[in-house]
C-alpha cells in the first residue's frame, strides 16, 4: 500500500490566499482608521460647541453689562427747589417721573400724559395755573409721567423735557406747558434740532441743547411708555389721585378734590 503524504488531509496554501489575506487586513486597518477618525471627530466638534458656549456666554454678559450701563446713562436725574407761582418747591426727575412739589404732601397727583395728545394739551391750558396754584400751596405734589402713543412729537419732546429738567431744572415748568402750546400740525414732525432751538429759546443752555439733540431721553420716555400699561393706563391724560385712578378733574372739580383729600 502506498504511504500517504504527511500533508494529506490539509489543502495546500495558493497564491490567491495571500491575497484574501491581505484584503481582510487591509479592510480591518480601515475600519480601524475610520473609528479613530470617527472619535476624533466628535471630540473636535465638542470641543467647538463648548467654545461656541463659552463666547455665546460672553457676548450676553457683556451685552447686559453694557446695556445696564446705557439705561444707567439714560435715566434722568436731579433734584433741586425750583419757584412756581411765588413760591420756592421741591423738584425732582427720576426712572419714571418729574415731580412738582413737597414730598409730604397730603395729595399725590399723578399724571400720565403725552405731548403729542390733544386731550393732554388741552388739560394742561385749562389747568395749569389751577395745579401751579395748589403745588405753592404744599396741598398738592404733581408726577408728572411723559409717554408716547400718539406721534413722535411725544418722543421728542419728552426727550427735550427730560434734558431742561435736569440741565436748567428752574426752567421745567414753563417748558412744560410751552411743549404742550407749541404743539400742531406745522410742529408735529420737528426733529431733535428743533426741539433744541425751542429750549434754548425757553431757558435751554448748552448741556441742555447738546442733551436734547444727542436723544439722550428718547429710551425713558420709551420705557415710561411700556410701564404704562403694567400702571392701568389707557389712555392720556390719565390722573391718579393718591394712588386711585379716577377721570381727569379740572378746575374747581380738581380743587375740591385736592381740598377734601387734604382735609381742608
Amino acid at each position: 500500500m502506498p504511504k500517504q503524504s504527511k500533508n494529506a488531509g490539509s489543502r495546500p496554501a495558493t497564491a490567491g490566499d495571500g491575497k484574501a489575506g491581505n484584503r481582510q487586513q487591509a479592510r480591518e486597518r480601515a475600519r480601524l482608521e475610520a473609528a479613530k477618525l470617527q472619535r476624533k471627530r466628535r471630540l473636535t466638534q465638542g470641543a467647538v460647541v463648548a467654545a461656541v458656549a463659552v463666547v455665546a456666554i460672553g457676548i450676553v454678559v457683556i451685552a447686559v453689562v453694557l446695556g445696564t450701563s446705557g439705561r444707567a446713562e439714560r435715566v434722568p436725574t436731579a433734584s433741586t427747589n425750583v419757584t412756581v407761582g411765588d413760591s420756592s418747591v421741591p423738584f425732582s426727575i427720576d426712572g419714571s417721573a418729574v415731580q412738582v412739589g413737597q414730598n409730604d404732601a397730603k395729595v399725590t397727583m399723578d399724571l400720565w400724559v403725552d405731548y403729542s395728545c390733544p386731550h393732554c394739551q388741552e388739560f394742561e391750558a385749562t389747568n395749569n395755573a389751577t395745579i401751579s396754584s395748589l403745588v405753592a400751596s404744599g396741598k398738592l405734589a404733581a408726577v408728572y409721567h411723559n409717554i408716547q402713543i400718539v406721534t413722535d412729537y411725544g418722543t421728542e419732546a419728552g426727550n427735550a423735557s427730560a434734558c431742561l429738567a435736569v440741565h436748567d431744572p428752574n426752567g421745567w415748568p414753563a417748558f412744560n406747558a410751552a411743549l404742550y402750546a407749541n404743539h400742531g400740525a406745522q410742529t408735529d414732525g420737528w426733529s431733535a434740532s428743533d426741539f433744541a432751538r425751542f429750549a434754548a429759546a425757553n431757558g435751554g443752555g448748552s448741556a441742555t441743547q447738546s442733551c436734547i439733540t444727542d436723544g439722550t431721553y428718547r429710551s425713558w420716555i420709551t420705557a415710561n411708555t411700556a410701564a404704562s400699561a403694567k400702571a392701568d393706563v389707557d389712555g392720556t391724560p390719565t390722573m391718579f389721585l393718591n394712588g386711585e385712578k379716577t377721570d381727569p378733574l379740572s378746575g374747581q372739580a380738581l380743587v375740591d378734590r385736592v381740598n377734601s383729600l387734604a382735609g381742608a
